[in-house]
């Protein structure tokens, strides 16, 4: 008898293809460009640099914390998030996490009980779900978004049944861009009130707006107060800080689901990193207004972006972002996206990510993330372009 190492429910399962993009990028050679995985261009505040040396020497920030946080840390959240979304969130309502994906897992594996439990998931959306889903044993069921990336309210309610038991929502949208009205949301919301359903929100690029008439200070957060028997959100300052090695993040939800979340994040990590916590908690507020510098400067990169590929339209059509830090454009001569990114990536040298990763039956579009330095930007779309000229 032949035994198998790992676990057969991820046998046929590679790693992300958006990590496997950037591997092949540093794997190749030194002058390969990317813009596929989300790095930020920007260095992180001096303040938040001296704050995290200054608890190296300390002796509460080289111990574990707490599994939920720091103590004083969930006071100064419920504070500023209180008042900045105007919702009225308790300490017990909130948990500090080691990253986004980490909460996600923790509150995957607490909410599915048995095989025949459904997580329903609108596509196109971020990749590393659907093995979160598997390892939990649930059955993963796929929405797809309409033309627009908009919910279609009639395929949701046909594909909500008795063994129904989350519907995660990435808003904004990773890596559509698009964003779902918290109009919408509480559409959803009402349609689940009463049943053994959570709606999970990925809110990570919240602070990355640019249409401020649309969307000011946009959170699930403002629909936490009535709909919080059925609303998770889950957030990460990795993303809107630009500290992505930190490994922090929070979720929010209802008292009760938290302390069952907490036994699974305990057994799992026991708690985030002490000297992220203490570094991010002195330093909330200039973040904050950190964060706010940072996309005026990622509009502009944006704007940049836009422009040159609109001289690609014989090749490729795409929408103008008003969120986030990717565009999503659609090849207009093949729909093998994968195959036509891997030519891309060996013909040129640019890595991008092939659309199929984020909905397998999306055969046709590729991600670009501009959150990255504008030297790599511009020699990564000289590229693209010159790739295209040859065609």
């Amino acid at each position: 008898m032949s035994f198998k190492i790992g676990d057969y429910r991820l046998e046929r399962e590679n790693m992300s293809l958006i990590k496997l993009m950037e591997l092949k990028a540093k794997n190749m050679w030194k002058w390969v460009v990317s813009l596929s995985q989300g790095i930020p261009w920007y260095d992180m505040p001096e303040s938040l640099k001296k704050s995290l040396c200054g608890y190296t020497n300390d002796t509460n920030a080289k111990d574990y914390t707490l599994s939920q946080w720091v103590v004083e840390f969930r006071e100064k959240i419920v504070n500023i998030y209180g008042e900045k979304y105007n919702c009225n969130l308790t300490e017990k309502e909130i948990l500090i996490t080691s990253w986004a994906i980490e909460w996600i897992s923790s509150l995957i594996l607490s909410i599915i009980t048995k095989k025949t439990d459904e997580v329903i998931m609108f596509e196109p959306t971020y990749a590393s779900y659907d093995n979160i889903i598997k390892i939990a044993w649930a059955k993963h069921k796929r929405v797809a978004l309409d033309n627009n990336f908009q919910i279609d309210f009639k395929k949701l309610e046909k594909s909500i049944t008795k063994n129904t038991r989350a519907i995660v929502l990435v808003n904004p949208n990773n890596p559509t861009w698009s964003l779902i009205s918290l109009k919408d949301i509480e559409k959803i919301l009402k349609m689940i009130k009463g049943k053994n359903i959570y709606l999970i929100t990925d809110e990570v690029y919240n602070f990355f707006i640019f249409n401020k008439n649309k969307a000011e200070n946009f959170s699930h957060l403002k629909l936490f107060d009535k709909y919080k028997k059925h609303l998770v959100i889950i957030n990460s300052w990795s993303k809107s800080f630009g500290i992505t090695g930190w490994r922090i993040g929070y979720m929010i939800s209802n008292k009760y689901l938290i302390k069952q979340v907490l036994k699974i994040h305990d057994s799992l990590v026991t708690c985030a990193p002490s000297h992220s916590q203490y570094a991010v908690m002195q330093n909330l507020e200039e973040l904050f207004n950190f964060s706010n510098k940072i996309n005026i400067e990622l509009e502009k990169r944006r704007d940049y972006v836009v422009e040159r590929l609109s001289k690609m339209k014989e090749f490729i059509e795409f929408e103008i972002p008003e969120w986030s830090y990717y565009i999503f454009p659609k090849f207009k001569y093949t729909k093998n996206d994968y195959r036509e990114c891997m030519k891309i990536l060996h013909n040129v040298k640019l890595s991008l990510v092939p659309g199929k990763i984020f909905w397998k039956w999306w055969k046709w579009h590729f991600r670009i993330c501009y959150w990255r330095d504008i030297k790599s930007l511009k020699i990564g779309l000289d590229r693209l372009e010159e790739y295209f000229n040859k065609l």
